[in-house]
């Protein structure tokens, strides 16, 4: 549903900027301002207040907001159409956008009458409204996208995470499986939701679909451990999560680790005699449990497959997906060397800048929001006395 509506909005966006651009454009040619297009488009039925600092008179708040809100929500309503549809070649996608031009002028016509939106099609034009129509279409067009088989439908992925889990190591691959049509569950060690870092800066939270106490690994198909500075070490402390590792092991499913994740793994005692990577700060934790590291963006022994860190996440994230279907695309290397990659001169420079930055970012960030929700405020008091007034006149 999330990608829906994503994909909605955007679509949206692109509908309401095609439709501007081409009735401006028309509009121009046939009536020599550029504004007389988009000033039909706008125009709604509060002629008292008018936006007079940079468009024509006749444009109001309200009248912005139907044009807007109303393509944002036609495009809601086209992405929800073609989620069901699943248009798959060129002749049913041109079909679709056909039948959103359409479906425009139906919506002008019978939605929107003269009495709600005062002159609409007069100021408009016939260039002005054939525009609009047309690139309604060419927008829907071009948003419809084809139906792609997933590959993980059916498929139930365990992720184990705890509070301080890296975000984007855990955000990144779990939307790939959701997209996919793979199932995401996480798991953790206490109910509710638990919070994620970016570094050294608390980040977003997630909710546990159960704890680990209640996971069954008989109920899973692959599992895949976050990393982060914090969560893994919380994880492998406790020894039900270890007993759950173990089991997955036991059975030759599917295990993904990504930069502290392995932590987890060697607490399990499953890493002896295993090629592994991760985040090269735990290298010697993972030698001494067994394991040959190896500095490679993505190692897999087995059923483990395992990387570096966010700076890998790309090819990661690919080679996880690819992993979870079965299809195993990435070798093993019986040839790779039995001894471990040396040990880092120094720790990652990139990391060391995020600790350092991302503290400054994020306060930016927030005095950023708080400007932006004040300037919204007062943007949006015209719009509000705009209704008051039209209430008023109404009643």
């Amino acid at each position: 549903m999330r990608a829906i509506v994503r994909r909605g909005l955007w679509t949206g966006a692109a509908l309401t900027a095609a439709t501007a651009t081409a009735m401006m454009s028309s509009s121009t040619i046939e009536r020599g301002s550029p504004w007389a297009g988009l000033n039909a488009m706008a125009t709604a039925a509060v002629p008292t207040r008018r936006a007079t600092i940079l468009f024509q008179r006749d444009i109001t708040p309200l009248g912005f907001l139907l044009l807007t809100g109303g393509l944002l929500g036609w495009g809601l309503a086209y992405q929800s159409v073609l989620e069901r549809a699943r248009p798959q070649r060129t002749r049913a996608k041109l079909l679709a956008g056909a039948l959103s031009a359409l479906g425009g002028y139906a919506i002008d016509a019978l939605v929107l009458p003269d009495r709600l939106v005062p002159n609409f099609r007069r100021a408009m034009g016939n260039s002005g409204t054939l525009a609009k129509y047309l690139a309604l279409g060419v927008a829907s067009f071009l948003s419809a996208k084809p139906a792609r088989r997933k590959r993980l439908v059916g498929r139930k992925v365990a992720v184990l995470a705890a509070d301080g889990f890296e975000q984007v190591e855990l955000f990144g691959p779990a939307k790939a499986i959701h997209d996919e049509g793979g199932e995401v569950e996480v798991l953790s060690l206490r109910p509710g939701k638990i919070v994620g870092m970016n570094v050294d800066v608390p980040g977003r939270r997630v909710r546990v679909a159960r704890t680990i106490r209640e996971a069954n690994p008989g109920e899973y198909d692959a599992l895949f451990v976050p990393g982060g500075f914090i969560g893994p070490d919380f994880l492998r402390q406790s020894q039900e999560v270890r007993e759950f590792v173990r089991a997955f092991d036991a059975t030759g499913k599917p295990i993904a680790a990504i930069c502290h994740g392995p932590w987890v793994l060697a607490s399990a005692g499953v890493l002896r005699g295993r090629h592994i990577t991760s985040w090269p700060g735990i290298r010697d934790d993972l030698v001494n449990a067994g394991a040959t590291w190896r500095d490679e963006a993505v190692v897999r022994d087995g059923n483990i497959i395992s990387s570096r860190g966010p700076q890998d996440l790309p090819v990661f994230t690919d080679a996880l997906v690819d992993f979870f279907t079965g299809t195993k695309p990435t070798p093993e290397r019986p040839w790779a060397p039995a001894a471990s990659s040396p040990q880092r001169s120094a720790p990652p420079a990139l990391a060391l800048a995020g600790a350092a930055h991302l503290p400054k970012v994020e306060q930016a960030r927030h005095a950023l929001g708080l400007t932006a929700a004040f300037v919204v405020g007062v943007a949006a008091l015209p719009v509000l006395r705009s209704l008051a007034a039209f209430a008023s006149r109404r009643s």
